[in-house]
């Protein structure tokens, strides 16, 4: 007799660890409405979290939960006592991030494999961006600048349920001790009182993306980028096939992120705190936790826009416990692709995600060269507002972003050298050829053609 996971497995033609995690963050929905009605003690509500946390975790990797809980002691110990020393985060990030490399060594493959290594590297993450808050408010205390921000080390309970929070310990989305603290004293409660209309809205989008890349991987699936019959389309229609084929494959990412993040709306986690001084938020906003900017994702006219929508929560952290903290090498352009080799390295050791995110900083690199020169142009700035042209920037803008994303997710799909090699082969490399063209060539060319032409505002501001 199958069991109900074997049994939608064989009807959707899923796997079965992918039908576990679609099942387990769709129970962390009913598990959030369960909490919203608990008016108890915080100690209680860990608990709760902690029990149910830890639960989804075995439903999805069994005996495999020793892995997380080794890192929760481990955690445990270095915060408690390494607390005051400047050991803490040269040891908890050593021994996080080695222990997943190890898994990595262990149990990788060719493919993309739903092990426990993947719930893993979100709890990499949170513990060691722990670490860091720990250590910070240390010196804060040292320099007797203590505020509100600060953060004590947790108990065993309190970082279990940190750990394991039921909506994001699968697949995220990353957010701190502080934030989690709020969340569970009741400081969100009254902001949070629309959050199952929110959370039903974050629960159909994710809902109409999984279905969107489960029709378009019948269309234009993984195993077509590597048939005879791609290799024998048009040059055009190569590009037109890829990047439908990245944007159906990134849809599988947002479904799972937007899913997520409603159940995390749901429990009541997501409330953003505005900051005073900083841009004002509506009082009922709850995006706090989201990991994929939908309207900004969907309207892209640059790979900055990317970079700004999809995998938000990771990025900030990336910027946060990564890139300022390598400021002392005062050059920011080290600083990127020192926080973009990070994220290669979290991911693990295939060569396709090395070139994934060395192509994610050529085309950043590239935009941020040709953007300056173009704004600084009248003649160009008042030739894009004509209608004809804002038409044809537009469609030529969503082919590049579309088809170009498509280019720089084959090596992190396919991960292996020799696929994603011959794919490029077949394309001649187009990608490789307009980044560093981007890069190398454009700057010098524009700046040759199309001099700066400051605009009277420009002028007036230099004249003050």
């Amino acid at each position: 007799m199958l069991n109900p996971v074997e049994a939608l497995a064989n009807l959707s033609g899923a796997s079965q660890p992918a039908i576990r995690l679609i099942l387990s963050v769709l129970a962390a929905y009913p598990l959030g409405a369960v909490y919203r009605n608990l008016k108890t003690s915080i100690t209680v509500k860990n608990l709760y979290i902690a029990a149910t946390g830890l639960a989804i975790v075995l439903f999805n990797y069994g005996f495999d939960l020793y892995h997380s809980l080794l890192a929760v002691a481990a955690s445990y110990f270095l915060n408690t006592f390494f607390a005051t020393s400047s050991l803490l985060v040269p040891l908890s990030f050593c021994y996080h991030l080695g222990y997943l490399l190890i898994g990595y060594y262990y149990t990788t493959s060719d493919t993309y494999d739903i092990k426990w290594t993947m719930p893993h590297c979100v709890l990499v993450l949170r513990l060691i961006g722990l670490a860091f808050d720990i250590s910070d408010s240390r010196e804060k205390e040292r320099q007797n600048k203590s505020d509100d921000k600060c953060v004590g080390v947790p108990s065993l309970l309190e970082l279990i349920a940190f750990t394991y929070f039921p909506a994001s310990v699968l697949v995220g989305p990353q957010f701190t001790l502080l934030r989690y603290r709020r969340f569970v004293s009741g400081q969100y409660e009254q902001h949070t009182t629309g959050a199952p209309a929110y959370a039903a809205k974050k629960f159909l989008q994710g809902a109409f993306y999984l279905v969107v890349n489960q029709v378009g991987s019948q269309i234009v699936p993984d195993s077509y980028l590597l048939s005879p019959e791609y290799e024998e389309d048009s040059y055009f229609m190569k590009h037109v096939y890829m990047g439908m084929w990245g944007r159906v494959s990134l849809y599988k990412y947002i479904s799972i992120w937007l899913l997520a993040e409603g159940a995390a709306v749901l429990f009541g986690l997501t409330y953003i705190d505005a900051k005073p001084g900083e841009r004002e938020y509506d009082p009922d906003e709850l995006s706090g936790c989201t990991n994929i900017k939908v309207g900004v994702f969907e309207n892209t006219s640059k790979f900055g826009h990317y970079v700004e929508s999809f995998n938000v929560q990771t990025n900030h952290w990336v910027a946060v416990y990564v890139y300022k903290r390598l400021k002392f090498l005062n050059n920011r352009v080290l600083s990127h692709l020192g926080a973009l080799l990070f994220l290669a390295i979290w991911h693990g050791f295939h060569s396709g995600y090395y070139m994934t995110f060395f192509m994610e900083f050529m085309v950043i690199r590239m935009e941020k060269e040709i953007e300056p020169i173009l704004q600084k142009n009248e003649r160009v700035q008042a030739l894009l507002q004509q209608p004809l042209v804002k038409v044809a920037v537009f469609v030529v803008l969503k082919f590049y972003t579309i088809v170009f994303a498509g280019w720089c997710l084959v090596p992190f799909v396919f991960l292996s050298f020799s696929k994603w090699w011959h794919i490029y082969t077949v394309v001649r490399f187009s990608g490789l050829f307009l980044f560093l063209l981007g890069n190398f060539a454009s700057r010098p060319i524009l700046k040759a053609i199309l001099p700066a032409n400051p605009t009277p505002a420009t002028e007036a501001k230099k004249a003050q």
